[in-house]
């Protein structure tokens, strides 16, 4: 229950092999943005690919794992806002 990150913003890039998506979300300040690396598995993965393009809006429910001492975030949830398909 402690370990669970929300992101909301806009799909930049579908990675099928990689299992990843990258969100683009925006900071407080409006001027600067950061593009979230997210991990998916194999079944969200497939339901993101059939129903969302690039710059769909989605929400994702995730957690944070540490692999190598590389901080990784890896979705449990993915809830379509806009689709634009």
């Amino acid at each position: 229950m402690l370990n669970q990150v929300v992101l909301v913003g806009k799909v930049s890039k579908l990675d099928k092999q990689a299992g990843i998506v990258l969100v683009h979300i925006n900071r407080a300040n409006n001027k600067d943005s950061d593009l979230i690396p997210v991990k998916l598995n194999e079944i969200l993965m497939d339901n993101v690919l059939e129903y969302l393009i690039e710059g769909a809006i989605i929400g994702v429910k995730a957690s944070l794992n540490i692999d190598d001492d590389i901080l990784r975030i890896v979705a449990e949830k993915v809830t379509f806002i806009n689709t634009k398909k």
